[in-house]
């Protein structure tokens, strides 16, 4: 039981140590629409950045797969989904927060299969800031498809 408690007590100061990093980034104060996920228990917490945003007046939005391709909708304070963001602008006022299994150091990762946020990054022109604990950064084999992210937080770099 005490191992267990130790294990959960981890993951929450990790989680808190990569949200602190992230809303710290300068792209971060400026932005107008973060494109998050919702984690699930082993991912790093997102929880915590999607409140943030409400409480900062930053507009929140989710994917989720419409037609075989990945659309975000908006995210609202009841984590009710609102209407499919469509547009997405020069990127200046934005950035995607990218989950992985994994990530190598140059910011490649493996995902969940599917190819959906390859296929979404390639065009987006918002930062992309891929979060994950630091025994997750691995050497991955890079695929010609994969896009990488610009920034990878973790709870032992930055």
């Amino acid at each position: 039981m005490l191992q267990r408690r130790r294990a959960v007590v981890g993951k929450s100061e990790k989680d808190t140590a990569i949200f602190t990093k992230l809303i710290a980034l300068p792209e971060f104060e400026k932005a107008e629409l973060v494109l998050t996920y919702v984690s699930t228990g082993h991912e790093v917490d997102t929880r915590q950045l999607i409140g943030y945003c409400f409480e900062k007046g930053i507009a929140a939005a989710v994917p989720g797969i419409v037609d075989e391709q990945m659309r975000f909708f908006e995210l609202r304070s009841d984590f009710t989904l609102g209407e499919a963001v469509l547009q997405f602008g020069t990127g200046s006022r934005q950035l995607c927060v990218v989950p992985a299994l994994a990530y190598n150091a140059g910011g490649f990762r493996i995902g969940y299969g599917g190819g959906y946020y390859d296929r979404f990054l390639k065009d987006y022109t918002g930062l992309k800031v891929g979060i994950c604990y630091g025994e997750f950064v691995c050497d991955l084999p890079v695929e010609e498809h994969d896009v990488g992210v610009d920034v990878l937080l973790t709870d032992t770099n930055r």
